[in-house]
């Protein structure tokens, strides 16, 4: 059962990191795009990316109640930049603001992942710069329709952080198991169907 929601926590947050690229991505290119039209490409991913994120959240304090306080250790600042990029990049997309505020929340967003990134690594602060870069690649293959390269960007962007954070010693971190088989019971039948939509919205934009 452990490995099970091991696997789900897994899943979740890289579905969320190799999505992230055409929100976030897009935010990052505003600069130097069309932006109407850039926005517009963006619209059916919008929000529903968040669902990734918000589902992994779910995951992480149903099923590793205590987890969070060895993720939070130190980090605090950085997932309260995090946290204010996000809001900030959702309300500016949302009511259609000042551009330049819709990068500056794409930027917190990013560069906090970033930071996180490196925090779970131990390595120095510029290791934060890839998160940034990936989120900018993957969104210039995604604006500019380049699938096949797009593929490649996601996987890059899904893998660094699930990859650190599969670092982590979870033992008597986890909940009870019986709690771990409550859980599945809704886990099991949702999460396939987050998955399947998510890709569903993928597969007919990029026609």
């Amino acid at each position: 059962m452990e490995t099970l929601w091991l696997v789900v926590l897994g899943t979740l947050t890289a579905g969320y990191f190799a999505l992230a690229g055409f929100d976030y991505g897009t935010g990052l290119l505003l600069p130097f795009r069309r932006r109407e039209e850039a926005l517009g490409r963006m619209t059916p991913f919008f929000l529903g990316n968040e669902v990734w994120l918000v589902a992994a959240i779910g995951v992480l304090f149903a099923a590793f109640p205590r987890l969070e306080g060895e993720l939070l250790s130190g980090a605090h600042s950085v997932f309260t930049l995090v946290l204010a990029g996000l809001v900030l990049f959702m309300a500016a997309v949302q009511l259609r603001l000042w551009w330049w505020l819709v990068f500056t929340g794409a930027l917190m967003v990013s560069a906090g992942w970033g930071l996180f990134l490196a925090h779970l690594l131990d390595a120095p602060w510029f290791v934060a710069l890839v998160m940034p870069v990936l989120f900018a690649v993957h969104g210039w293959a995604f604006q500019t329709r380049r699938w096949a390269v797009s593929g490649l960007t996601a996987l890059l962007c899904a893998l660094p952080i699930p990859l650190a954070f599969s670092s982590i010693d979870v033992t008597g971190l986890m909940a009870h198991s019986d709690t771990l088989g409550l859980l599945a019971w809704v886990a099991v039948p949702v999460i396939p169907l987050v998955v399947v939509l998510q890709w569903s919205i993928v597969a007919i934009s990029s026609r």
